[in-house]
């Protein structure tokens, strides 16, 4: 009674009908056809979607969300439950590593983190797109050249060159980007040491020649970088405090950066564990995200990735960008206050 008296008052604020709730994503608001798998996949799990559509972003790299019509303050946009979500919960609850990590998660110390890396890498490297998240993992950013379209555009650090990195020297980005790179491969070596019997055996069982199976251990290795870069840019809490655990949230992870997004997203109760949700969960949780101000047609959904805590030189390092600025541009001010330094050698575009 009490999740259901907070999805009322919830409902209530966002002036939505409880009919609203049961609402099922509508496969034909993606324009582009490589969107369908995963709005099929959302769909199953009783993700609502308002008017909204997926594409090219207009203010960013790789892909965004906009407004298919105009949209009033308050309206809902998207609601995902958290059962679609991935968080320490599926992590610990994995039923050939959960323990283990669930036991990295009690040391602390970035412990909640690699778990998490730990469950990705396990998960795209087992069952890849046809596993129980695939249309959704094949939506992440795995490496540089992931996924073939290339329309991601990602940029991280973790998959920089060390002359890359050099260029950083003299700028609070360049301990940043060295440290978050030893600190992932210390995280890949220990999830080598879990998962690594669980991915050789799924190599074996499809198939794979022995040389692939030899070379587990390097998959795991690149596939711990990818998840890594995907939580440290796509991983949030919600905005009403209640719940401190960052996650990957489908959909919201898509959002642009804005310093004044037009979006809000919390987390709210909604009872679907009495009945509702979609055919394979619902859960009691939702990620709510709704219109932060009136926005018009067309326009890009934006999320705030910092609340405007980090600093230039930590965005870069976090996210792979600078808002505001290009990469090329940022490095060219650090090189300017060392003359004596080799040429930039980042990948632009």
């Amino acid at each position: 009674l009490k999740f259901r008296r907070m999805l009322l008052q919830t409902l209530a604020l966002l002036q939505l009908p409880l009919a609203a709730v049961s609402l099922a994503v509508s496969t034909a608001a993606a324009t582009d056809p490589r969107h369908a798998p995963l709005l099929s996949w959302l769909e199953r799990w009783g993700t609502e979607l308002g008017p909204v559509t997926l594409g090219k972003s207009s203010v960013g790299a790789g892909y965004g969300a906009f407004a298919s019509r105009d949209v009033t303050e308050g309206e809902l946009l998207f609601s995902v439950p958290s059962t679609a979500c991935v968080g320490l919960y599926d992590a610990c609850g994995d039923a050939d590593v959960g323990e283990a990590l669930a036991r990295l998660v009690v040391k602390g110390q970035g412990g909640a983190t690699v778990a998490l890396a730990g469950l990705l890498a396990k998960e795209w490297l087992c069952a890849g797109e046809s596993g129980p998240r695939g249309p959704y993992l094949a939506m992440l950013p795995w490496d540089a050249a992931w996924p073939p379209e290339a329309e991601q555009e990602q940029e991280h650090c973790l998959w920089w060159s060390e002359a890359q990195v050099d260029a950083l020297e003299g700028s609070p980005a360049y301990s940043d980007a060295v440290g978050i790179r030893d600190e992932v491969a210390l995280a890949a070596k220990v999830i080598k040491s879990l998962i690594g019997a669980s991915v050789r055996r799924v190599y074996k069982e499809r198939g794979e020649p022995p040389w692939a199976v030899w070379r587990a251990d390097d998959d795991i290795e690149r596939a711990v970088r990818g998840a890594f870069v995907s939580i440290l840019t796509r991983s949030f809490t919600q905005e009403d405090g209640g719940d401190e655990e960052k996650r990957l949230v489908p959909l919201l992870d898509m959002l642009q950066h804005a310093a004044e997004p037009n979006v809000r997203h919390v987390q709210v109760s909604d009872g679907a564990a009495e009945g509702g949700g979609g055919a394979e969960g619902g859960g009691r949780q939702r990620v709510v995200v709704t219109a932060r101000r009136p926005i018009a047609a067309g326009e890009e959904l934006l999320n705030s990735y910092d609340g405007g805590e980090l600093e230039p030189a930590t965005f870069l390092t976090r996210f792979g960008f600078v808002p505001g600025r290009g990469v090329g541009e940022f490095v060219d001010s650090i090189r300017e206050q060392d003359k004596g330094r080799l040429p930039f050698g980042f990948r632009i575009g």
